[in-house]
């Protein structure tokens, strides 16, 4: 015990005497209980101190368990001299023992860790036995602390374990605190017994637990806030190998895997530091939350790197820092348990079949679901380190795993990926060949990843490995973000979906699909040097790409993809795709029709990368409408014109409607509309826009329609007043409707026919029709103008205000508000970016109208509580705004939304 241990502990054993002695002549239960809760305090607030001033975290939860222990120690002396309880103790006492299981048992408690306790009798003594925990727990209780208890005999507790895999692993730990030793070491002796004759059964139960816990806190370590202790790589991925070890290897401790078969010694001490950051850290988030918080939350995370010590500096926060090195040692934990659980699970080679195997002199065999490496083999891996390359090759090809003895030579051996193997022509051949089977890449990139191989050959990588994208939007870190983006791509290409077959289509028009997997990797390499990642990632794909000695026009087309990568969603969420000219210079841009076809399923794996939700058949449909435009310029097919398009229109029109409305009729509403009209609906649109026109009341008429499989299109026939978007749009606001996107048609003689796609706020789910009709007398009250918008919005938002913490996270997109009077032909774009709140394209809409301004079109996105809202805006005379009017725009919208020119 070093010099420091020992002293602390010195001083609680003194403070408890002093605080503590005087428990058992106290009557009074609430003195008692301020005792106890004065002894806690203390030695928290001392513990505390230590934790701040730099302990380690290791030292910290034992030197807490220690507390505790003399807090218990005092109790049962306290117990001893009080009545009842005292004669139970006495006739209990030899055939009792209070065990510490779990965490305490562990000797981890943080500041707000509860604890686990078993009160073990024998079956004679049961009922002072069970005099003395309920005394016992009255004193735990009012001291402050939550318990978690059991009284059972031995027999019960071997009993309930094998129905519980929770109590049979927490009494992995099991410590005696106080009473009879030669009871706890008889459990202790029974408890070994069962583990021996258990072993395989108690293995499997650990394992499905392991994955049950996957399955519920996610099988990813690189997420966006990861939970401490049941997320992956968290402590109890740690436990798992401890308690694996203790059952194949023996090993009680860490310190002892390094000496078994589980572990290198690299690695065990890989674990230690990751144990002790990991405890280091769950105390500080403990203390910061001042309550059980095992989340590492988004606003909690610039708090703890602060109190932490981590400094922000050029090109990443602190926040960013403080995740990497989470995110590094959860990995290691992660790898670790992956380990242990396939060592334990894997079955061995006949040992026929592994002597005419190594007789064969072949490298690898695929044996149980597994890829192994002949011993005999491990040699060639030195002389020729292709051999990477086929191991991965093998697991791609057969879909197994990678067995322990193969994951070992791998990683003791990445010194041969240096320099020369990096510019290798057969090296980069190989890669590329692994590339090349769509539906199975991401799995080899995922273990090229895990092994340390991937950051070796692409050092590229490594900048962006673990690193956290501290915004509302990405869920994953950027390494993860870009193997997710990669794994979307392999299931496209298996999906048998009827609805993304045009995707798929798209996807075997590809010429290389290697180019497209390796653009999707390259995408994100220039995050993590600064500002501008898209035009810096072109650099370092370039360079990539000379590495892998690809030919001049493939390279070219990886830089053109990685520089463009987000141009696709942004041209498609943001702007108004009627607009030829907006088509006809992304097309420029793009150059060919393989490089769209590898664009669009770029942009498509991308966002589904970002996080769960994040795509959406609206989003699918935008990008989808983007790209058949702009493949009809590269195939040279012209675009439609708009006097041509009113013609297709009005010719088909009235073929739908012919002796339901009269040709007139028809005429006259094209005429009354302006051309962008016909191109932006088509002909069956404009007939359900005929027909609502004609059964329109003295307020208004409205047809809802599905529009995708998660959204619901609403059309609205009215007359024309001032304001009439922002009202419909507060109205639906107010009932929790998200408006995604809205075209505003007004015909010459006053009529309105506004299209709106539609979503439930909370869900993100097709408009609910069970609420429709609430919503609709909503609409027509604040349409006739018979209701206050404003006060209904107001109160929505008061009941549904999202939690403004999250609004001081670090590195949130910037919010900004723009005019942009290029962007369109007719109409000048205003762009709101800003985070997210209810109503708030009502209020945007209504600042515009106050002005005198009107919205013809808006597309409006919400991602992770953050909102960009892009409005086209005219005049009154349906002119785009004037420079001074931009300005006016601008800074009444800065000035509502409280943000900083």
């Amino acid at each position: 015990m070093d010099p420091a241990t020992s002293a602390y502990r010195r001083k609680v054993q003194a403070h408890a005497a002093r605080r503590l002695a005087a428990l058992s002549g106290v009557s009074d239960p609430v003195e008692a209980a301020a005792q106890l809760r004065a002894f806690i305090k203390l030695e928290d607030e001392r513990l505390k101190i230590a934790h701040r001033c730099g302990a380690p975290g290791s030292w910290t939860v034992t030197a807490r368990s220690f507390a505790l222990d003399c807090l218990i120690e005092r109790i049962f002396q306290h117990l001893k001299r009080s009545g009842e309880a005292s004669e139970a103790l006495r006739v209990a006492s030899s055939s009792f023992a209070l065990i510490a299981i779990g965490g305490y048992g562990r000797r981890e408690l943080s500041f707000s860790s509860d604890i686990d306790l078993l009160f073990l009798s024998t079956g004679h003594r049961r009922a002072a036995a069970k005099l003395v925990t309920e005394e016992a727990l009255r004193l735990l209780w009012d001291a402050g602390l939550t318990v978690g208890h059991s009284l059972r005999t031995i027999s019960e507790t071997l009993a309930a374990a094998r129905a519980d895999v929770h109590l049979q692993t927490a009494l992995f730990s099991s410590r005696l605190v106080i009473g009879s030793a030669m009871l706890f070491e008889s459990f202790e002796a029974a408890l070994e017994i069962e583990r021996e004759r258990r072993r395989s059964e108690i293995i499997a139960a650990i394992c499905e637990e392991h994955e049950q816990r996957r399955r519920s806190f996610g099988a990813e370590v690189c997420v966006q806030e990861p939970h401490i202790k049941e997320g992956c790589g968290g402590l109890r991925d740690l436990h798992t190998v401890l308690w694996i070890a203790r059952l194949t290897n023996g090993c009680r401790a860490l310190d002892e895997l390094g000496a078994s078969e589980l572990l290198s010694k690299e690695e065990e001490e890989k674990l230690i530091r990751a144990r002790d950051f990991l405890l280091r850290v769950r105390c500080e988030a403990h203390l910061l939350g001042g309550r059980r918080a095992d989340r590492l939350t988004f606003d909690l995370q610039p708090e703890l790197a602060a109190r932490l010590g981590y400094r922000a500096d050029t090109h990443l926060a602190a926040s960013e820092k403080f995740m990497r090195d989470y995110y590094r040692h959860a990995l290691a934990i992660s790898r670790a348990c992956d380990k242990a659980i396939a060592l334990a699970t894997e079955k061995r080679l006949p040992r026929a079949r592994w002597f005419l195997w190594r007789r064969a002199a072949r490298p690898f065999i695929v044996e149980n679901g597994r890829v192994y490496l002949n011993d005999e083999a491990a040699s060639s891996l030195r002389r020729a380190p292709l051999l990477y390359f086929e191991a991965f090759a093998r697991a791609q090809e057969s879909g197994a795993e990678l067995s322990h003895n193969l994951l070992q030579a791998l990683e003791a051996n990445l010194d041969l990926i240096d320099r020369k193997f990096r510019h290798s022509p057969e090296a980069a051949q190989a890669f590329l060949q692994i590339l090349r089977r769509r539906g199975r890449v991401a799995r080899a990139l995922r273990m090229m990843r895990d092994t340390g191989f991937l950051s070796r050959y692409l050092p590229e990588f490594d900048r962006i490995s673990l690193l956290i994208q501290h915004d509302f939007y990405h869920h994953y870190t950027i390494d993860e973000h870009t193997l997710k983006a990669i794994e979307a791509l392999d299931e496209l290409s298996r999906s048998q979906d009827e609805q993304r077959a045009h995707w798929r289509a798209v996807f075997d028009q590809i010429e290389d699909v290697a180019l497209l997997y390796l653009a999707v990797l390259l995408h994100d390499f220039g995050k993590g040097r600064g500002r501008g990642h898209a035009a810096r990632g072109a650099l370092v794909a370039a360079r990539v790409c000379r590495r892998l000695h690809l030919d001049p026009a493939s390279s070219a087309k990886i830089v053109l993809l990685t520089k463009h990568h987000l141009l696709m969603a942004h041209l498609a969420q943001r702007r108004d795709l009627t607009d030829p000219r907006i088509v006809q210079r992304f097309a420029a841009q793009i150059e060919s029709l393989d490089a769209l076809n590898m664009l669009l399923l770029l942009t498509y794996a991308d966002l589904h990368g970002v996080a769960p939700g994040v795509w959406s058949d609206w989003k699918g449909r935008l990008l989808w409408d983007l790209y058949m435009r702009a493949r009809k310029v590269l195939t040279g097919e012209p675009l439609i014109s708009a006097p041509s398009a009113r013609a297709l229109r009005k010719e088909r029109v009235l073929a739908l409607l012919q002796g339901e409305i009269p040709p007139s009729e028809i005429e006259r509403h094209f005429a009354l509309l302006p051309e962008k009209y016909a191109l932006t609906f088509d002909a069956e649109a404009i007939a359900r826009h005929l027909r609502l026109i004609k059964r329109l009341d003295d307020v208004w008429s409205w047809q809802w329609r599905p529009f995708s499989r998660d959204t619901t299109e609403l059309t609205i026939c009215t007359r024309d007043r001032h304001a009439l978007f922002a009202d419909i749009a507060g109205a639906l606001a107010s009932h929790g409707i998200e408006i995604l996107s809205a075209e505003l048609n007004t015909r010459e003689d006053g009529l309105v026919i506004d299209q709106f796609v539609l979503r439930e706020a909370a869900t993100h789910q097709a408009v609910e029709e069970r609420r429709r009709g609430r919503i609709e007398r909503a609409l027509r009250a604040a349409i006739a103008g018979e209701s206050d918008v404003a006060a209904q919005v107001e109160r929505w938002r008061a009941r549904n205000a999202p939690r403004r913490m999250r609004a001081r996270a670090e590195r949130s997109p910037t919010p900004r508000v723009t005019c942009d009077s290029e962007a369109a032909q007719l109409y000048t774009v205003l762009e709101v970016c800003v985070a997210d709140e209810p109503g708030l394209a009502y209020r945007i809409a209504r600042i515009v109208a106050d002005l005198g301004f009107e919205i013809v079109c808006a597309r409006i996105s919400t991602e992770k509580h953050y909102a960009l809202d892009v409005f086209y805006v005219t005049d009154e005379e349906g002119n785009k705004l004037s420079a001074t009017q931009e300005e006016e725009l601008c800074r009444a919208l800065r000035r509502a939304l409280a943000i900083e020119a």
